[in-house]
């Protein structure tokens, strides 16, 4: 008998010891923490709050190209006899670039030429045919007066000389169709040399003496030659994510970051986006954006980035948000609880408040609603504090409430804050290198 009233009243004293500890631990709270060996306390990383600029930006991947670009083709068939560029020139406009056979181009320009002389021949001809023709017309309607002439010998006159008339009108409009023969012959032989359309640098050489190239047609095209780039003004053309092309705008700062120069951005601006997506071979729609880098500060003689060059990869990030006087935490610090996980504190009352379930959402799925909180140290304890938060780039989020001026936020590591709970005992240390061993 008297070994069972020990064991009650040992038993007793343990739960009275067990509601003890929790009220402790959490003040108003009812809940009894039944664990007699308690985890030991974490070790980690807390610092408060910081305030200072936040940039909001969406990245995407991107392509250099140059703003004024040519491609260089022919507008003849013929056969390619000299190349006098090569791949990487600098040129001028209007100079030469590639030339064409232009035995066929001569033979028709010569053509036109001595039809032209003919035809003139023809008209001085014709000119001194209608001269006798109104001569004899004259002559005919005087003699016809006196008597001595017929009215068939006249009437046969005023039609030669109709005849001529027609004659030499047909042979002026024969040499003007003659002249558009030689013009349009001239510019055939003129165009077997290709000149460049513009200043710029040469790329993409396709051509190489001998080859035979093609006019481009309706349905069929023709041979490029080569491109013309001008490299005093260059874009990126970006693939920008459908979830993210909402928040872009005309003239929205950006940055580039070139493949080749990863540690020097070029500055930029949105220029245009596509009103129309277009979807990947992965059914992923994106819109096309074009960025056009400002000139550097830096260039050459002739205004151009030698770090540009067109067809490089680039990554683009385009300011679309930001905030100068943010109060912001690392973005590792802002974890997601369950409601119904978090003890019944001031802080969670007041979040639960702000976010009252709607009239359709039962209780239980109000209870099961993740709940967005920073960590704080609390004398040696965690404290889950809901808070609301505004930008993030890839470091930090911007905090708009919930937190206090003296706040000391937990920030790492990461595995604690995946499993640390409020009111769980933590213990802060100076640096990184203090959590490699358990405390």
């Amino acid at each position: 008998m008297l070994r069972k009233t020990l064991i009650a009243v040992g038993l007793g004293l343990l739960l009275l010891t067990l509601f003890a500890a929790n009220r402790r631990r959490e003040p108003g709270a009812v809940d009894l923490d039944w664990r007699v060996l308690r985890e030991p306390p974490r070790k980690v990383l807390a610092e408060p709050a910081t305030r200072g600029p936040i940039v909001q930006t969406v990245t995407a991947p991107g392509k250099v190209e140059s703003v004024e670009e040519a491609e260089v083709a022919s507008q003849l068939i013929g056969r390619v006899v000299a190349v006098y560029v090569e791949e990487g020139d600098v040129v001028l406009r209007n100079d030469p670039l590639v030339e064409l056979d232009a035995t066929d181009a001569k033979a028709r320009l010569d053509s036109a030429c001595a039809r032209i002389a003919k035809l003139t021949a023809a008209i001085t001809q014709a000119e001194s045919e209608l001269a006798k023709a109104e001569r004899d017309v004259d002559q005919f309607s005087k003699l016809r007066v006196r008597g001595f002439a017929s009215p068939t010998e006249r009437a046969d006159a005023v039609t030669l000389l109709e005849k001529a008339r027609a004659a030499l009108a047909m042979s002026r409009n024969e040499l003007r169709e003659a002249e558009a023969m030689r013009r349009s012959s001239d510019e055939e032989l003129r165009r077997t040399l290709i000149v460049a359309p513009m200043d710029g640098v040469v790329s993409n050489l396709n051509v190489d003496e001998g080859e035979i190239v093609i006019a481009g047609t309706t349905n069929l095209p023709g041979s490029v030659l080569m491109k013309v780039s001008a490299m005093g003004r260059m874009r990126v053309r970006a693939d920008v994510d459908e979830t993210d092309v909402l928040s872009l705008r005309r003239g929205q700062p950006a940055q580039a970051y070139l493949l080749a120069s990863q540690l020097q951005p070029l500055a930029g601006r949105v220029e245009t986006v596509a009103p129309q997506g277009k979807a990947s071979k992965d059914d992923v729609v994106n819109f096309e954006t074009l960025i056009a880098i400002d000139a550097p500060a830096q260039t050459s003689t002739s205004g151009e980035d030698h770090r540009l060059r067109p067809g490089m990869t680039a990554t683009v990030e385009v300011e679309v948000r930001r905030s100068d006087d943010a109060i912001s935490v690392p973005a590792q610090a802002v974890v997601h609880r369950r409601r119904k996980d978090l003890p019944d504190t001031p802080a969670v009352r007041s979040w639960a408040e702000r976010n009252a379930r709607s009239p359709g959402e039962k209780a239980r799925d109000a209870e099961l609603r993740y709940v967005k909180l920073v960590f704080v140290l609390d004398g040696g304890v965690a404290r889950a504090r809901p808070v609301e938060t505004g930008l993030s780039d890839e470091r930090r989020v911007e905090i708009l409430s919930g937190l206090e001026p003296e706040d000391r936020v937990i920030v790492g590591p990461f595995r604690a804050l995946d499993e640390l709970k409020d009111g769980a005992a933590v213990v802060p240390v100076a640096s990184a290198t203090e959590l490699e061993t358990t405390g």
